[in-house]
């Protein structure tokens, strides 16, 4: 049975390669949040912009097993915490991943599935490609979906976490700001209202809630965007951060909430995703 869960979304700013700072930022967000789960942005403990640096700061990953280096200080941690960092492969391929960690121990690694090549993203010459998506339960009894920042504009990857039952999906980014807003409560980027729509879609679609963490701060020369976010499973806008700075949002996963959601309608109770995979093999799309 669920529990209510309180929740927070840390909007940090986070260094290249500056490992042990920014390792204390996100020890300093959790101890401010005091949560049983804490979501920080992509690659929030190694910075983003790593270039030919990705070998040098990736660390194996192993579920059960403590973080290591000097990422084994979110030890110190009382809750859960889900951090952006590169993993180094058995195959000693770096990937771009999220990890759930509970007293700095590994719960569950989610390898970034698409790598974007376009415009200043060159992650496809850096990192590997992840291959699996899998749910993982929460604290109080809720079960999470992890993606991150491309994933989230493939919608097949939140139908499949969806499908599998999530009830909370988890978007950690590190989303540059595109276009100067002409006003409005977007902030400062006219690229934050696309990642709301679809944040907000994605709730009301499928009935979960939406948690949101993009970094701020410069890496560079660009301009990440902050504008995390917190939806509710009616699509709902619950908490939103600005584009200007670092921003602790707060919220309590609520069980009623949920259910009234998926009340009288709930699109998952008729979704049929065998259909799905049988229409996507005849089409010769899933080989």
């Amino acid at each position: 049975m669920r529990e209510s869960l309180p929740i927070a979304v840390a909007q940090l700013d986070a260094r290249p390669q500056e490992l042990d700072g920014n390792v204390a930022r996100g020890s300093a967000a959790a101890g401010e949040a005091s949560v049983p789960l804490l979501l920080t942005p992509e690659l929030s403990l190694t910075g983003y912009d790593l270039r030919d640096a990705t070998a040098t700061v990736a660390c194996p990953l192993a579920a059960g097993e403590p973080l290591p280096g000097p990422f084994a200080a979110l030890a110190d941690i009382s809750g859960h915490i889900v951090v952006g960092l590169v993993e180094r492969g058995p195959d000693e391929v770096p990937y771009n991943a999220l990890v759930l960690a509970e007293r700095g121990r590994v719960r569950h690694v989610q390898r970034k599935l698409y790598l974007p090549t376009y415009g200043m993203f060159d992650e496809g010459r850096y990192f590997g490609r992840g291959e699996r998506l899998q749910p993982v339960a929460l604290p109080n009894g809720w079960l999470g979906g992890f993606l991150i920042c491309e994933d989230f504009w493939h919608p097949g990857l939140a139908y499949v976490l969806a499908a599998a039952g999530a009830d909370v999906i988890c978007v950690a980014a590190a989303a540059p700001g595109r276009g100067v807003w002409q006003g409005g409560e977007h902030g400062d980027f006219a690229s934050a209202e696309a990642w709301e729509l679809i944040a907000r879609t994605t709730a009301a679609l499928y009935s979960v809630y939406v948690l949101l963490a993009n970094r701020v701060g410069v890496e560079g020369g660009v301009s990440f965007a902050g504008g995390s976010l917190i939806v509710g499973p009616t699509g709902d806008v619950v908490a939103r951060g600005s584009s200007h700075g670092p921003a602790l949002l707060h919220a309590t996963l609520d069980p009623a909430e949920l259910a009234r959601a998926r009340r009288p309608a709930h699109h998952g109770r008729d979704d049929r995703p065998a259909l799905v995979a049988r229409e996507l093999q005849r089409l010769g799309l899933a080989s």
